[in-house]
């Protein structure tokens, strides 16, 4: 692959869009065998293959349609002038984007955890001393702005994961006000907080969210797994936006095999090997 075509590649991932490495594995001019190109679902097209006509180009197009449309890999094959063309096309996904705001302690691990699990960062506080790359080297944005700024203006989509870990309550009212009116939802929203600062934000969104049901609102965030440190909570955070993410129980795996413990698991080795771990 050229520098130019992995630099596109690097962009595209970094700026959290889909994209297909497409490599040419059949073509009349053997030439072009193992030419490297990208495609991202709008259509764009960028290729090193600069013999590469421009209708074989359209017909890789549109024939990789399928592949863009159901996101994953595969290889298309079509006739051209009579002669075989073949390209695979590699999947590379946009990357999850994890949204913290606040950035006081529990954010610090928070961070460092969702770029740990392949999350892309992004680290939001209106405050210089708190949202600054001092603080999280290792995170992929580091923005200082107001909540309300940010959220009004952010792409949101399904692969938004979005953390409120704000100092107090009137930001996240702010903060949700901006997310829920929002024509596509998030696929998380999670708020730190005790009972009565829930509850006051409730109190707030229901006078102009009156039919909004907060299915997608998890507070307090994170399982209870007894968390008392920031860098516990953190995983009791995580660990909810995994489940929500795979869509799991959050049950303990050892709860699925317990009841073969007193088989001694022999009498009941056969089913015990079966289950879905």
């Amino acid at each position: 692959m050229s520098s130019h075509l992995f630099s596109r590649l690097e962009e595209s991932i970094k700026n959290r869009k889909d994209t297909f490495l497409l490599t040419i594995t059949d073509y009349p001019d053997e030439k072009l065998i193992g030419a490297k190109a990208l495609l991202w679902p709008g259509g764009d097209f960028c290729t090193e293959a600069s013999l590469l006509p421009l209708d074989v180009r359209d017909l890789i197009t549109v024939h990789c349609n399928k592949l863009v449309t159901k996101k994953r890999s595969g290889t298309v094959r079509f006739m051209w002038k009579e002669c075989l063309v073949e390209c695979f096309a590699e999947y590379f996904p946009s990357p999850l984007h994890l949204i913290v705001a606040g950035a006081g302690h529990v954010c610090e691990p928070v961070a460092e955890m969702g770029r740990m699990l392949g999350f892309f960062v992004t680290v939001i506080d209106d405050r210089k001393e708190y949202a600054n790359r001092e603080r999280f080297p290792n995170a992929d944005e580091v923005v200082c702005q107001s909540y309300l700024e940010y959220f009004r203006h952010v792409d949101i989509s399904e692969k938004s994961y979005i953390l409120l870990l704000t100092r107090g309550h009137k930001y996240d009212v702010i903060s949700l006000n901006e997310l829920l009116k929002r024509d596509c939802q998030a696929g998380y929203i999670g708020m730190i907080g005790s009972r009565r600062r829930i509850s006051g934000v409730f109190e707030e969104l229901q006078e102009d969210f009156r039919d909004e049901s907060f299915e997608n609102l998890y507070t307090p965030v994170g399982l209870d797994i007894g968390s008392e440190t920031p860098a516990e909570i953190a995983v009791s955070i995580m660990a909810e936006i995994l489940k929500v993410k795979n869509q799991k129980s959050g049950d303990s795996l050892s709860s699925q095999i317990k009841k073969f413990a007193k088989m001694g698991f022999h009498e009941g080795a056969g089913k015990w090997t079966k289950c879905s771990l």
